[in-house]
């Protein structure tokens, strides 16, 4: 199958070792290409281990071992928009890793003046995925700058007064970060100025675990989960509050079309609903004897599958078509806290791998 650049340059799915794998200019240069995956998994637990994995075989591509004296554990990772970067957070740390030569591009380790706390979540923030928004307990949203081996802090938010972030979307048109706080506010930040803060919601008593953003057409869709198993959801200027789990809600994510929304907390329960404007459906509560606490979930490009990890150490392949696990993923000893997909120019599908 071929697939076209935004240059006309065509590529080509390549099966090698049973993988997908697709070519890319090495350094800009169209003579030199080398081949990469064209889909990466990565999970990060508490074991101090990071697994980076084929999520159509569930066999391991890189790991890395982490130094907890050094590097603490890890509260959050994700994947460049080309798959290239993996940024990792945790306490006072800060690594971007060249997935594919084993080695951290930029680290930064106690650095007092910028992160005197932990960093509890990070997101790349443009599309040339050199620079990066962090969110941590000291109430910071910070923009970061990697020019080669050291991060530069460009500029930084200070939202403390509205307590910790324990969250954040780069997905929101209007803004460059929306932060989620331990005290229940949801903010729109544009880090041009650093007292450019929107209160977008406050909900006492309902702290801001999880948040995520879709835009189709016009209409934007924000959804947001409470420790308390709130499912916050805004739709055509309306805010709605929804209980969808008994015990802790500890995430959300929305599918890549927007169509679909799905939920994990602490009471062992995945819950799947369809969207359709402001109306909220369930469709299905994913259970499985050996789940514990859902700690973090992401749905394939296409919608079919999602992946889900919890406190089990396994990270699961959940198929959306028959509600089947399809793969675990297995390697972690303790509980799995962050996963972030990769998929090459959302034109992989895992629907295509015969899953």
């Amino acid at each position: 199958m071929n697939y076209e650049t935004s240059k006309g340059k065509t590529m080509r799915n390549l099966r090698e070792l049973g993988t997908n794998m697709y070519s890319r200019e090495i350094d800009g240069n169209p003579d030199q290409e080398q081949k990469f995956p064209s889909a990466l998994l990565a999970t990060a637990g508490l074991d101090d281990k990071i697994y980076i994995w084929h999520p159509e075989t569930g066999d391991i591509y890189k790991e890395y071992d982490l130094d907890p004296q050094i590097d603490s554990q890890v509260n959050c990772l994700k994947f460049s928009g080309d798959g290239r970067l993996l940024a990792v957070t945790g306490y006072e740390v800060i690594k971007v890793y060249d997935v594919h030569s084993n080695r951290p591009l930029t680290n930064m380790s106690n650095n007092s003046d910028s992160n005197s706390k932990n960093i509890t979540c990070v997101n790349f923030a443009t599309t040339d995925n050199t620079s990066l928004i962090t969110g941590g307990e000291d109430g910071y949203c910070r923009l970061w700058q990697f020019p080669r081996r050291n991060l530069k802090q460009e500029r930084e938010v200070n939202c403390s007064q509205y307590g910790v972030i324990n969250c954040l979307t780069t997905k929101h048109p209007d803004f460059n970060a929306v932060v989620g706080t331990q005290s229940g506010y949801i903010l729109g930040l544009n880090l041009s100025d650093e007292r450019n803060v929107t209160k977008l919601l406050h909900r006492k008593a309902l702290a801001i675990q999880s948040i995520d953003c879709h835009v189709e057409k016009h209409n934007l869709r924000v959804v947001a989960m409470t420790t308390v198993g709130h499912l916050l959801s805004y739709y055509n200027d309306q805010w709605t509050d929804k209980k969808v789990h008994d015990k802790l809600g500890l995430c959300c994510v929305l599918s890549h079309d927007g169509q679909y929304l799905a939920t994990g907390g602490s009471d062992a329960k995945i819950r799947l609903f369809k969207l359709e404007e402001n109306l909220i459906f369930e469709l299905r509560t994913l259970t499985d004897t050996k789940l514990k606490w859902i700690w973090c979930l992401q749905f394939s490009f296409d919608s079919l599958f999602l992946f889900v990890s919890s406190s089990d150490g396994v990270v699961q392949m959940w198929s959306l078509r028959d509600w089947d696990i399809k793969r675990n993923y297995r390697g972690h000893k303790k509980s799995v806290v962050s996963l972030s997909l990769f998929e090459y120019r959302q034109k992989h599908s895992m629907h295509r791998q015969g899953l």
